[in-house]
């Protein structure tokens, strides 16, 4: 009987001690539901910032290019050592609720509640802080690279362009746009550039009988010398016959030469050299693109207002 007795009091302990987390239960699964979503709602905004700038890579050279890329990079390690420490926040904060959960006090799981809200939520507020100035140096890189690409499609446009040449005068110019097939001197007369140039070469060499000239044809230090050598005089030839074909007197064309890379319009690295390993790729490819080039040598112009 005494037993008995001992075992009554004892359950009725227990259920005493027992209250009910039902509804602070579901406030907590609410709140995790609620943090987990702030958080990933700036780590994907973090992440769309990234994937904007990720084609801003400027130059060696330009220093405050350089100066705005170090404080994207320096901005996205602070966004995501903080989108880490909320995590781990809310990791190590659930865990204390869950424990808390398990003792059974309402109060208990409400102060580990209160904490991991007021730790995680610390934590992504300084996270959204930091993404309005980061976006700020994100606009920044953006137009960079908008000014940039602009100032590349112009320089592209002015390098297509024939050069402005005086027939009247004595001179030369290089003819960049004047292009040819791949390690051939068959001309890309598929471009609008190459056939705009050699029209423009076709006028000026019309513009009166006394013009004389004398077309160089010029490559990069790609490839061997010697070959190189061969193949810019073929192509000097090849804008030659094109001007004979377009009705431009044999006579004014006075000398067809081919220097290959001797007389290189940029200073070019050598293939393989260390000063080539350490150019950037796209500044490598626009040099040898200028130095690849038909230049035109004006010998005798034309009489002055004639």
């Amino acid at each position: 009987m005494k037993r008995l007795l001992a075992l009554s009091l004892s359950t009725w302990l227990i259920t005493a001690c027992t209250e009910d987390l039902t509804p602070i239960t579901k406030t907590w699964n609410d709140t995790l539901a609620k943090l987990t979503a702030q958080h990933g709602d700036v780590m994907k905004v973090a992440t769309e910032l990234k994937a904007r700038t990720a084609a801003f890579v400027p130059p060696a050279d330009d220093k405050d290019g350089q100066a705005l890329r170090g404080k994207l990079d320096a901005a996205f390690t602070s966004l995501d050592q903080g989108i880490t420490d909320a995590q781990a926040s809310l990791t190590s904060g659930a865990t204390a609720v869950n424990e808390a959960i398990t003792k059974g006090k309402v109060a208990g799981v409400q102060a580990a509640m209160d904490k991991v809200k007021a730790d995680v939520g610390v934590t992504l507020e300084k996270v959204k802080s930091e993404l309005k100035s980061t976006e700020a140096l994100v606009a920044e890189a953006a137009k960079q690279v908008a000014d940039a690409a602009k100032r590349a499609r112009a320089a592209a446009a002015a390098a297509e362009a024939p050069p402005t040449v005086d027939a009247t005068k004595a001179g030369e110019a290089d003819y960049e746009a004047i292009d040819f097939k791949a390690g051939t001197d068959e001309l890309a007369l598929d471009k609008p550039a190459v056939k705009a140039n050699l029209d423009a070469l076709v006028a000026l060499l019309s513009s009166c009988e006394a013009v004389q000239v004398e077309v160089e044809g010029h490559t990069s230090k790609v490839g061997e010398p010697k070959a190189n050598k061969e193949l810019s005089a073929k192509r000097a030839q090849a804008v030659t016959r094109y001007l004979i074909k377009e009705k431009v007197s044999p006579s004014k064309i006075k000398k067809t030469y081919g220097y290959g890379s001797e007389k290189p319009a940029m200073e070019e690295p050598d293939p393989g050299s260390e000063a080539e390993k350490a150019m950037e790729p796209a500044k490598l490819r626009a040099v040898r693109e200028r130095n690849e080039r038909i230049h035109l040598r004006i010998l005798k112009p034309c009489p002055a207002g004639k």
